[in-house]
Order: structure tokens, then C-alpha cells, then sequence
């Protein structure tokens, strides 16, 4: 009996060697799942917040700069994301149909504004080579224009 309890001694020290990269990797997933879905509701909410400022043009008679008008908007909303112009050479693209309106618009046409930004992956990029540096984000919205 005191044999085989000195035989078994340490196992559990291996088997916890052995199954701890397994755990902390899925541990970092669920981190990195949560990062994501943080930068999917940060997009949803400035791509809502830019078209609700697309949609109040009429008020402001800011209709001929449209696209720079949303722009503006979703990168202030967006502000804990690192989001850079990708006409600049960044990770986020702006598009809103139409672009810009040479005369105010009729109350009730639809425009749609899409913001897609590039997620970099702070964790499991760099331990698993299977998962992507970088993760689209995308979130589109159709509005009106207002009164």
C-alpha cells in the first residue's frame, strides 16, 4: 500500500501541468469573444448615433457633407475603440448612401449608413495561429430623414 501511495505521488502536479494550456486558452477565448462582442455593440451604437445625425440634416441644413457630418459622429460615439479613418490608411470605413444631397431632402427618404472596423485580436491571435489577427465588425442601419 505505501508503495503504490510513493508511485502516484506527483501525478496530480503532471496532470495539472498538462491541462492548465488547455484551460488558460479557453479562458483567453472567453476574453476575447468578450472584446469582440464589446466592439460589435460600440459599432452598433455610433453606426445608430451617426444616423440619427444623418436623419436631423434638415434641421442643421448640413445635408451637402453628409458623409463627413456621420463620420464625425461615429468616431466620437465610438471612442474607446482605436478607430481610424481607412481612407487614411486605418481600420474603419464610413459609408453612408446617399453620400451627400445637393438640396435638403424629402422627410421620410430612407439613407443607410454602414461602419465596419477591423477588431485586432489582443489575445488569441498570437498563441493559436488558426484564429484571424484581425475580425470584421459590421453593423448597417436604415433611417429616414426627419422634419
Amino acid at each position: 500500500m505505501k508503495k503504490r501511495m510513493l508511485a502516484e505521488r506527483g501525478t496530480s502536479l503532471v496532470e495539472t501541468a498538462l491541462i492548465f494550456p488547455i484551460i488558460l486558452i479557453l479562458f483567453m477565448g472567453v476574453v476575447e469573444v468578450g472584446f469582440l462582442l464589446f466592439s460589435h455593440v460600440q459599432i452598433a451604437n455610433a453606426a445608430r448615433e451617426g444616423g440619427r445625425k444623418a436623419s436631423l440634416c434638415r434641421m442643421n441644413w448640413d445635408c451637402d457633407d453628409l458623409t463627413n457630418v456621420v463620420k464625425a459622429t461615429v468616431f466620437s460615439e465610438a471612442r474607446y475603440l482605436d478607430m481610424t479613418d481607412a481612407n487614411s490608411g486605418g481600420n474603419t470605413t464610413v459609408v453612408v448612401q446617399p453620400p451627400s444631397l445637393s438640396a435638403p431632402p424629402v422627410v421620410g427618404v430612407p439613407f443607410t449608413v454602414t461602419v465596419t472596423y477591423n477588431h485586432s485580436s489582443p489575445f488569441l491571435s498570437d498563441f493559436v495561429p488558426m484564429f484571424p489577427a484581425e475580425i470584421p465588425v459590421q453593423h448597417t442601419i436604415i433611417m429616414h430623414f426627419g422634419k
